[in-house]
């Protein structure tokens, strides 16, 4: 298209949409956008993918390279909970140890100066330990030893003794709080972790999907302009066989024939141009949707046609809407919550480390293991003890430093999360306003499309009876064709624009129909 024929479609858009009221007719589309775009000339309708805007959505999202990596990021996300929930994991040790020695006595209790004494150990152990909510760890030991000695000092030649120990330690300030969220906070911050992982998937998809819509529809966009070029090049030779009979019965000058071959040349020029762009478009659907090598050559026919109605959209409303689904806001909230826990623990650190512990323990010994067990069933040798364990940094001059820079990170991420949302109030405003002044653009389109078909009319007309030159008649064919470009552009633009504001309402895969399906 020209720039003058450029400049006139701009016009007329203007002039009409200014004129444009919110009682005019239902839209019509024209002809050409009334059914499926034709492929080029040479392309087999055969070997075409035939392929609608629902499939071409699914297809990405199940295919897109961005898409998949943070499907992945969501799955690792998930699985880091259970890593930081491992904590809370009972924990089972067992050990054993066998030694012995041959050596002489010590003292005159353990034998005679020239004996050389022997003396055999086994011991084996079981514990089980448990770390519940309030940060208490439980501990649960079962402890058993074999001695075989012949010092003079031993129990007895053949000794077995076991035991069982239980105890508990409890944090009552660095460590605790009322609500188990201090003792619990690694836990809290990969679930925090996880469902941002999510809402960056959620924020992925939808650039997905609208930059899918894009592509599919500057295909569509392609197509048609490869047709009307292919029809204004064929308006161009019927005109160049007209002035051929108008030069041989004499009404046309002979020089008007190459003001006919000129136009026809660069009809021609614009038809090879269009296909270059039809490529090219196919080239950036594929892209998206992350076709198998092999299926770049297949050419894509988009089925859905596209068409237009009028909507009335409210910023406040949108506003109102993107507010609780936009998923940068949602990451923005759990950055909140990641400074509020950040803070928290920064808090809790300044805080002595005060532990109390309690234990218990019983004791069975007899020449024959059987026997031990019995008394250490009886709990004939028992035991018990209180401790309370206290670590502290007077000074605190670490552990206050750090709790301010973590309010000072929380103020930061407040102050984002008011920046990011007077953004979104921006970006609703901006495609508001992109999608009314799509719609009016619409409608002036139209009407200049009608206009420019009377005109050319007209001008033919009068060419057939001698009034006029291919030079005029050439130039209405133009803006023929500048306004059904222009026409096309419009409803294009328009549905670009809905996909816009529906992304910035945070609505955009809801109204698709796309569910996101994450693994397990």
């Amino acid at each position: 298209m020209s720039a003058r024929c450029l400049g006139v479609a701009a016009l007329a858009v203007l002039a009409i949409s200014s004129r444009a009221s919110a009682d005019e007719p239902a839209y019509v589309p024209p002809d050409f956008m009334m059914a499926t775009p034709p492929l080029p000339v040479g392309v087999d309708p055969q070997s075409a993918w035939r392929l609608d805007l629902a499939e071409a959505l699914k297809t990405a999202i199940h295919q897109n390279l961005g898409v998949v990596i943070e499907r992945e990021s969501v799955a690792i996300s998930r699985l880091s909970i259970e890593t930081a929930s491992g904590i809370f994991e009972p924990l089972l040790q067992a050990s054993y140890a066998h030694s012995s020695a041959d050596q002489p006595p010590v003292t005159l209790q353990a034998g005679a100066a020239n004996q050389i004494l022997t003396t055999t150990d086994d011991n084996w152990q079981l514990t089980l330990t448990q770390r519940l909510a309030t940060g208490m760890v439980l501990s649960v030991q079962f402890a058993n030893d074999r001695l075989d000695s012949a010092l003079g000092t031993a129990v007895e030649p053949l000794n077995y003794r076991t035991g069982v120990t239980v105890s508990a330690t409890q944090p009552l300030l660095r460590g605790f709080s009322t609500d188990l969220v201090i003792p619990r906070i690694d836990v809290l911050r990969a679930k925090i972790a996880s469902a941002r992982e999510r809402d960056q998937l959620v924020a992925v998809a939808v650039d997905v999907v609208e930059r899918t819509e894009d592509a599919y529809w500057d295909v569509v966009q392609a197509l048609y302009t490869y047709d009307l070029q292919l029809r204004s090049q064929k308006r161009a030779e019927d005109q160049l066989k007209l002035t051929h009979r108008q030069i041989d019965a004499g009404l046309t000058p002979p020089s008007d024939l190459i003001s006919a071959e000129s136009t026809l040349a660069s009809r021609k020029l614009q038809l090879v141009q269009a296909e270059g762009t039809v490529e090219r478009n196919w080239d950036v659907l594929r892209s998206v949707l992350n076709l198998p090598r092999e299926q770049w050559s297949r050419p894509i026919l988009p089925i859905d046609t596209p068409r237009f109605m009028a909507t009335e959209p409210s910023a406040e409303r949108a506003l109102q809407t993107a507010l609780e689904h936009r998923p940068e806001l949602s990451r923005a909230d759990r950055d909140l919550e990641t400074s509020i826990l950040a803070m928290r623990q920064a808090d809790n650190n300044k805080l002595p480390q005060i532990d109390l512990g309690l234990s218990g323990s019983a004791v069975g010994q007899d020449a024959g293991y059987n026997p031990a067990l019995r008394q250490l069933g009886r709990v004939d040798a028992p035991s018990w003890s209180v401790s309370l364990n206290l670590t502290w940094t007077p000074l605190r001059r670490a552990t206050a430093a750090q709790a301010e820079i973590e309010k000072r990170h929380h103020t930061v991420a407040q102050v984002n999360r008011d920046q990011l949302v007077q953004t979104i109030w921006f970006g609703v405003r901006d495609a508001v306003r992109n999608q009314d002044n799509a719609a009016k653009q619409v409608s002036a389109a139209a009407k200049f499309r009608e206009l420019a078909t009377e005109n050319l009319d007209v001008e033919e007309r009068k060419f057939m009876s001698g009034t006029s030159s291919n030079f005029v008649v050439a130039q209405r064919q133009e803006e023929l064709a500048g306004a059904q470009l222009a026409e096309l552009s419009a409803v294009l633009g328009h549905k670009k624009a809905t996909a816009a504001l529906l992304r910035a309402e945070g609505r955009l895969l809801d109204e698709r129909g796309i569910e996101l399906e994450l693994k397990k």
